[in-house]
């Protein structure tokens, strides 16, 4: 029997009065139950579309048998046309509900419709159409219009209008509610059967599996067992299980381990998992069972364990069988002289002999599961993959192969199941190296006179028997004239008798001899040989024939030569090289032991060497590095090392210096000074007179225990001394310079995290002209250093300039302006400000850094002409015709430049007219003093000047009294940067600054207005 619901129950006090009218209703009422009961039983195969058709065509004809009786009786009047129209809102929600069937859910939208027809058909037959009725049979009856409509008002008010009022709630919620409760009592209905359902299923798949269930509340109580427990246990259904009762069954090696699981699962809430053998009472057959358990907390906080067992008897019994055949398949195949393996049809080992195994250096677990391609690896998978597809194709294959030294006869056969599919193959290998190193030594002896190599073979008295033609080349002598000759035919003269009785000796000893020698030619010259004799006994181990094989090696010894040069010196000056330099080194240390004497250390770095390589070409810097080569030597002492290790580095190590500290010192100052003043001649590079200095890095070294890289890593970081100091110097090295170099690595390790995990921000320092009104700021960057705070630009900047990390720094400076620039764009009172950024020289000089920027521009889609960039005057002193053309590129966007810190650097005039600049910044070391000191005035003075005839902008930064920007005014400088407007802050606060200084001025405007109107 189909389920139903009737959401709006239709009685007599919902009838009008009109037959017709009524009936048309309840096939309204009939269509909103038969949608309630599919919503709340589902029972029902319901097209939403085609009950909203049926609904829309009934309620026109409803609507149109109505409005046929209304007009026959009140054709004029208002309340028809009213009525009419509530009609047309009817049809117009069912159809925008109908349109709702694409884009909300079925239940919702269903819901939604059964609420609106509910609520909508209550009102509609209480009030609209009951009024209507109520009129015309007033009229029928006899009244006049007025009498019939007073008469359909008063019948209407009072307690009928209460009553519906009433009705009318009660049905505003009576279909969302009834909907819900009689959903969730149908769901909670199918839970019930559905858990009934399951708990029957569970038992009956309990009952099959022989697995029995149970729960002890705690370790001294009984088991509450279920029916299968008993059966499993063979014990009677009366008795009272306990663990005491279930340890008398089991077998005695079993119990201790059981009980300790029981008491750890309660006490631990681990989880309950043994095997045991029990013997059960019943009938006295032994059994396995498994056992698993877990703690359960109940609702009072008590603890009990719940679980089940299961009889596993005879997977107990076939896996014992299985691992004996097992064992004794592995130790066949484990002693066999095979090497024995097994794959599936994939490839990969299904089993794996240990000697299999060990071919490979491995054991058999490493091997099971990986693909053969996996297991040899990439190149002698190669070789063997032919074989594999042979015999996965279904025919046996065998074929030799090399492997790891060992020559192996590889055989494969295919395995196949019962519908004769190939399902993988055995592997069956066997070493056959000795077989292979026979037939070798076979082959070599048939052609031992046909090699290379000079032979031949003499008896035992070292008189010649044989030779080959090898022998013949190399010598000279033919194999006619030297048979029957004793060896003194060919060094005799060369060697005296005791060397020749040294070899005799070992040959005697040992069977063989080998060593270098110089060999007798034919036409009396000699050449290095090289010599292999041995002795060749007979079966009473008595000495037969002596076997000689000779090598002419002049050509290696001549390449060893060419070698040992090309190893150990450069190339370029034939300076000792690196290698050989730290070979020295070290012996130098090591003598210390016995010497106790003082050694130095130079580390000479030749100054703006890589400016001579970009001006005149690489070609040039050579001829200047071989000149300074050549100068060194001169500066040296014979005894000395003079090593050349890299680019313009050279390395001296004076030797055997004054055990006195400060005597060594001074002998080393002196050889540096030697070397500075030889350096400061002018070097003749073809056609062009080059000057050029080092600066030189000292370490003193006397201790034994000191290492090559220790000294050589002092020395240098005393050369980055001499450089800071000036160039063109010396410096001995200081251990508190070390310290300073490892501060600066473990800084340069921390801003490398930094930019990786981006621990920066953007200050701004507010810019303002000469009425003091913000034109725009200057973005200075902070390190959010997570353990010292934030950290300044001047503190960092120069370590990211060396490292190179000023490249991502720069990137990430620009794309963060770029995106305040936008988000002030929308804002009134930043959309004219401008944002200044620091650019690198380093970054500018990128040749992609024109695109980056212009990538930004138009990821954010600013306008670029309120993008500032700060630029240096060191970026002018190199490459100002790669930066003029860099900077033309960005101009042409719009983008603005300022010249930054102008007037402490170089900057020349006539590269300053080609630059499209739009600024020039005093410097503040110019404005600090300025109002006391003269020179700083002029500089200001002339500055401004020279900025105002090449139409320059000019801004002074480090402005912090009012006499200092009162005085810049005065001498045409109208903007302005420095503490007296505002430092440094974040983004949130330079807005707040701007915000205050903007409505301080519009608070002036005002009152200068109000004064006017005054």
């Amino acid at each position: 029997m189909t389920e139903s619901i009737d959401i709006f129950p239709w009685d007599d006090n919902f009838c009008t009065g009109l037959a017709k009218i009524d009936h048309q209703h309840k096939k309204l009422v009939a269509i909103l139950n038969r949608l309630a009961s599919h919503a709340v039983f589902g029972n029902q195969q319901l097209q939403l579309n085609t009950v909203f058709k049926e609904l829309v065509d009934y309620t026109v004809y409803h609507f149109k048998t109505e409005e046929d009786i209304w007009h026959q009786y009140l054709s004029d009047d208002d309340v028809v046309d009213d009525h009419k129209l509530s009609h047309d809102i009817f049809i117009q929600q069912v159809l925008q509900l109908q349109s709702e069937l694409t884009s909300t859910p079925s239940d919702a939208l269903l819901e939604k419709t059964i609420s609106f027809l509910t609520q909508w058909l209550a009102s509609h037959i209480l009030e609209s159409d009951r009024y209507m009725v109520v009129y015309v049979l007033a009229l029928e009856s006899g009244m006049n219009k007025q009498e019939a409509e007073d008469f359909t008002q008063q019948k209407m008010q009072g307690s009928t209008r209460h009553l519906i009022n009433v009705i009318l709630s009660i049905y505003a919620s009576l279909s969302t509610n009834t909907l819900h409760l009689m959903r969730k009592t149908r769901l909670s209905a199918e839970i019930q059967q559905k858990l009934i359902r399951s708990e029957k299923r569970f038992e009956k798949a309990m009952y099959y599996a022989k697995v029995g269930h149970w729960d002890l509340a705690n370790l001294n109580g009984h088991f509450q067992w279920s029916a299968q427990m008993y059966s499993l246990m063979g014990i009677i259904k009366d008795a009272s299980p306990t663990l005491t009762l279930l340890a008398d069954i089991i077998h005695p090696k079993y119990r201790s381990k059981l009980m300790a699981s029981m008491k750890s699962c309660y006490h631990n809430g681990t989880e309950h998992h043994v095997q045991y053998q029990i013997t059960r009472p019943s009938d006295n057959q032994i059994r396995w069972i498994e056992c698993r358990g877990k703690r359960v907390v109940t609702d009072n906080g008590t603890f009990s364990i719940s679980g089940f067992a299961q009889d596993i008897t005879e997977f107990k019994q076939a896996e014992i069988k299985l691992i004996e055949q097992q064992q004794q398949l592995q130790f066949i195949s484990d002693n066999s002289p095979f090497y024995i393996a097994r794959c599936d049809e994939a490839q990969k080992y299904i089993y794996v002999s240990k000697p299999y195994a060990a071919l490979f250096g491995l054991q058999p677990d490493d091997i099971v599961g990986q693909t053969v391609k996996e297991t040899m690896g990439e190149i002698i998978y190669g070789e063997v993959k032919n074989h594999i597809d042979k015999v996965l194709s279904g025919t046996p294959t065998s074929y030799d192969l090399c492997l790891f030294s060992k020559e192996l006869l590889v055989q494969y056969v295919p395995e196949f199941d019962d519908q004769q599919n190939v399902v993988g193959y055995i592997t069956g290998i066997s070493d056959i190296t000795e077989r292979k190193q026979l037939e070798q030594k076979l082959r070599l002896a048939a052609k031992v006179f046909e090699s290379q190599e000079g032979i031949f073979i003499t008896d035992s008295d070292k008189n010649i028997l044989q030779a080959n033609c090898a022998f013949s080349k190399i010598t000279g002598y033919q194999e006619q004239d030297i048979i029957g000759k004793p060896l003194q035919l060919f060094n005799g003269d060369l060697y005296d008798e005791q060397f020749y009785n040294q070899i005799w000796d070992k040959l005697r000893d040992e069977d063989c001899w080998e060593g270098e020698i110089w060999h007798q030619h034919q036409n009396g010259s000699t050449f290095p040989a090289y010599l292999y004799v041995d002795a060749v006994r007979n079966d009473q181990n008595h000495i037969t024939n002596y076997i000689v094989t000779i090598n002419d090696i002049s050509t290696r010894k001549k390449n060893e030569k060419k070698i040992q040069q090309l190893a150990f010196y450069d190339h370029l000056t034939q300076l000792p090289n690196r290698r050989l330099l730290l070979d020295r080194l070290n012996r130098v240390i090591i003598s210390n032991k016995r010497l106790n004497k003082n050694n130095a250390l130079l580390f000479l770095d030749i100054d703006r060497f890589k400016m001579l390589n970009d001006t005149y070409g690489h070609d040039m810097g050579d001829l200047l590095l071989t000149s300074i080569a050549e100068r060194l030597a001169e500066c040296v002492r014979e005894e000395d090392t003079l090593a050349r290790i890299g680019g313009d580095e050279f390395v001296i190590i004076l030797e055997g210096l004054s055990e006195q500290s400060i005597t060594a010192a001074s002998q080393t100052t002196e050889i540096c000074h030697k070397i500075l003043a030889a350096m400061s001649h002018s070097f003749q590079l073809k056609n062009i007179q080059y000057h050029c200095s080092a600066s030189i890095g000292v370490v003193l070294f006397n201790d034994p225990s000191a290492t090559t890289s220790e000294i050589m890593k002092q020395a240098d970081i005393a050369m980055y001394q001499a450089k800071v100091a000036g160039r063109n110097t010396m410096r001995f090295f200081d251990p508190t310079m070390q310290e300073e170099i490892l501060k600066r690595a473990k800084l340069e390790n921390e801003l490398f995290e930094a930019v990786k995990h981006n621990h920066f921000k953007l200050f701004y320092q507010i810019q303002v002209n000469h009425l003091q009104q913000p034109i725009g700021a200057e973005a200075l960057i902070r390190w959010l250093h997570p353990q010292k705070g934030i950290i300044t630009p001047v503190e960092f900047i120069p370590y990211a300039e060396e490292s190179g990390l000023i490249l991502a720094i720069g990137s990430w400076v620009i794309e963060t302006a770029c995106q305040q620039l936008k988000q002030w764009q929308t804002q009134p009172a930043t959309k004219a400000l401008t944002i200044s950024i620091n650019v690198s020289s380093k970054q500018f000089r990128q040749p992609e850094f024109v695109d980056q920027v212009i990538d930004t521009i138009n990821k954010y889609d600013i306008n670029p002409s309120r993008l500032k960039m700060e630029l240096t005057e060191s970026l002018l002193l190199d490459d100002i015709g790669n930066t003029i053309v860099q900077m033309h590129a960005l101009g042409k966007l719009g983008i603005q430049f300022s010249l930054d810190d102008f007037g402490t650097g170089y900057s020349s005039l006539q590269y300053l007219k080609k630059l499209p600049l739009y600024q020039l910044k005093i410097d503040r070391s110019f404005v600090g003093d300025l109002i006391t000191d003269k020179s700083d005035q002029s500089i200001v003075k002339t500055i401004i000047s020279m900025a105002e005839s090449l139409g320059f902008s000019v801004i002074a930064e480090g402005v912090e009294t009012i006499e200092q920007q009162q005085f810049l005014q005065r001498e045409g400088c109208l903007y302005y940067q420095g503490y007296l407007f505002g430092k440094p802050v974040p983004i949130k606060e330079f807005e707040l600054l701007v915000n205050d200084i903007q409505a301080q001025d519009q608070s002036k405007t005002s009152g200068l207005k109000l004064n006017h109107s005054a």
